[in-house]
């Protein structure tokens, strides 16, 4: 399999397309956030019926990562990750004509799928194809792509829909797949395996459960993930509730986060380069710690507020970025599987931190969700800094 530290005109297309990717899968739900009503109204179904297409998609990517992980670790990675960027395609193109109610569940739950067996196998293919300091810089690069689709995945749905009808919002989606697919077809190396790769579908789960410090480290994402979204999923509610706030008004302080989270995210990888991964965990773990405090006790102050939150953004972008490198880098000859469970972890923190959200905002109000953020954090930084012990060399 080629490994690649110089940086050459068909990487660059490669990156784009990647990006392109990762992107268009992040947005996804995004994107349908703004459309539901219209969806509801089409279908002839209340609000909570169309926003269960949302869940759908959720649910296929969480349950089918894990599955779906071992396939890249055992065959060609070109090909799983094509093969799910065309089912997701073919998700999206069904999602764009869709007649009733029960056959855009079906048509979201292929495009879940089609997710669930692209993502891990993005992070996996630029953990094969590139190293050292370009890994970390693409790496960087590529996850901006999701902090992207946070800051304008609504606007561009809701600015699709207005062209024509919610449709539109699935047809542009289907395209620029399209565009990406075209690309990475041409410029993705085929990369086969490692010679002494093992063939038995089981045995990358074995690897995976019995090396000691890739189940930690997993543990670092959920828990970073459950103390993030705690706090996340609730701010609009907050914001609209203390400063009275329309829901275009707080729908641009989320902008406002994504796009800084974008700067981060896309200028990670050097940061990364410069301090270690773990030790870039380390570091904006703490300083989420410190912006998710200051947030909670001046939370009465939008300006404060807003200024923290964008320096939260900054500290998550840098810190989810290196968290990510050393976790693709833990076993490589099973990355796939590796990333295919980060996924899932990542979804079951947010899961986590929306439900134990849901319990201690309305007892404790922002405090307490605030509390709950810098507790996840907090262990999330602990069993890093026990990591870096074992392990120095990250």
């Amino acid at each position: 399999m080629e490994l690649t530290n110089q940086i050459t005109f068909k990487d660059v297309l490669m990156v784009t397309g990647l990006f392109l990717i990762v992107f268009i899968m992040g947005a996804d739900s995004f994107i349908i956030s703004p459309l539901l009503p219209a969806i509801g109204q089409d279908y002839h179904v209340n609000l909570s019926s169309a926003a269960l297409a949302v869940t759908i998609y959720a649910v296929c990517y969480a349950i089918g990562s894990p599955f779906f992980g071992p396939l890249g670790d055992q065959f060609n990675k070109k090909r799983i990750l094509t093969t799910g960027i065309g089912i997701f395609l073919i998700g999206s193109l069904l999602c764009a004509v869709a007649t009733t109610l029960s056959q855009f569940y079906i048509f979201r739950a292929i495009a879940g799928i089609g997710a669930a067996l692209t993502m891990p196998n993005i992070w996996a293919t630029i953990g094969d194809h590139f190293h050292g300091h370009l890994l970390n810089t693409v790496m960087g690069i590529t996850m901006s792509a999701l902090s992207l689709s946070i800051a304008i995945g609504v606007p561009l749905g809701t600015g699709l829909a207005q062209l024509s009808n919610w449709h539109m919002a699935f047809w542009g989606s289907a395209g620029l797949t399209l565009i990406a697919y075209l690309i990475l077809l041409v410029v993705i190396p085929n990369m086969t395996p490692f010679l002494n790769q093992q063939t038995n579908y089981l045995d990358a789960f074995r690897t995976l459960l019995t090396t000691h410090h890739a189940t930690w480290a997993l543990s670092i994402n959920l828990v970073w993930m459950f103390g993030f979204y705690t706090l996340y999923t609730f701010l609009g509610t907050y914001i609209e509730q203390t400063f009275h706030d329309n829901t275009a008004q707080t729908g641009l302080v989320f902008i406002t986060y994504g796009i800084s989270n974008f700067i981060a995210s896309f200028f990670g990888g050097i940061v990364t380069t410069k301090l270690g991964a773990m030790r870039s965990v380390i570091i904006n773990g703490l300083l989420s710690i410190i912006f998710i405090f200051g947030m909670t006790f001046t939370a009465n102050k939008i300006f404060l507020l807003i200024t923290f939150l964008i320096l939260l953004a900054l500290a998550q972008g840098l810190g989810v970025t290196a968290l990510t490198t050393y976790i693709v880098n833990i076993v490589p000859k099973n990355r796939s599987t590796i990333m295919s469970f980060n996924s899932s972890f990542l979804y079951l923190g947010l899961t986590l931190g929306s439900l134990i959200g849901g319990i201690v905002y309305p007892q404790w109000a922002f405090k307490g969700v605030g509390l709950c953020a810098i507790i996840g954090l907090l262990l999330a930084v602990l069993i890093t800094k026990w990591l870096s012990f074992r392990n120095p060399h990250f």
